[in-house]
């Protein structure tokens, strides 16, 4: 998947100095991971650098959950 896939699908771009994501919600993470987390905690977004689908649980630093 590429970076307009996921703004395809509603995310939303986010692109500071280096960093060129795209924030997710949980709906569109759980679809693509089969998963079931919420958005209370967690922060959803693709890693265009890594080309990384990427999850932060409470703030911690992001992990990887599926690369493409």
């Amino acid at each position: 998947m590429t970076k307009q896939d996921f703004i395809e699908l509603g995310g939303k771009e986010w692109v500071k100095g280096e960093i060129d994501r795209v924030y997710i919600n949980s709906e569109i993470f759980n679809r693509l991971c089969d998963t079931s987390f919420s958005d209370s905690k967690n922060k959803f977004f693709f890693d265009c650098k890594t080309n990384s689908l990427m999850r932060s649980y409470k703030n911690k630093k992001p992990q990887i959950e599926k690369q493409f």
